[in-house]
């Protein structure tokens, strides 16, 4: 699974009453993907947030220059290494979320899903994510 798709999974399933729901079996499975997931992309969160923190630390006395021409929705002129490191880093965090990793996950049956999730807030977008990347069968 993508680190991507990892991170938009742990965004829903976080989101979800997980002791609200009734059946035992669901619930269980729903938590233990949660937690297989979340390591994942808690690192993928880390290196991306140490990639953008670098990059800020790195150019700060020019963030403010290159902003204004951003605001007016002005090209931004002159500033043509901030420009190169600032795509350099954009690479490196997307690299960081296109990344293959091997999950453990077991799905919930579509009809269990329904039958105990059925309450919760998702929306028919999240629910075929959730089945596009296998927590949901």
């Amino acid at each position: 699974m993508k680190t991507q798709d990892i991170c938009n999974a742990v965004g829903i399933l976080s989101g979800m009453k997980l002791y609200r729901i009734p059946d035992k079996n669901t619930r269980r499975t729903l938590l233990d993907d949660y937690r297989n997931l979340r390591p994942l992309f808690k690192k993928a969160t880390e290196e991306a947030t140490e990639i953008r923190t670098k990059f800020q630390q790195d150019w700060d006395d020019e963030l403010d220059a290159v902003q204004a021409f951003r605001d007016k929705r002005r090209p931004v002129v002159g500033h043509d290494a901030y420009l190169e490191a600032e795509d350099d880093a954009n690479k490196a965090i997307a690299d960081i979320y296109a990344v293959d990793a091997e999950v453990d996950i077991k799905a919930v049956s579509m009809d269990d899903f329904l039958a105990n999730c059925g309450g919760e807030d998702l929306t028919l977008e999240q629910v075929a994510f959730l089945e596009e990347v296998g927590i949901i069968a």
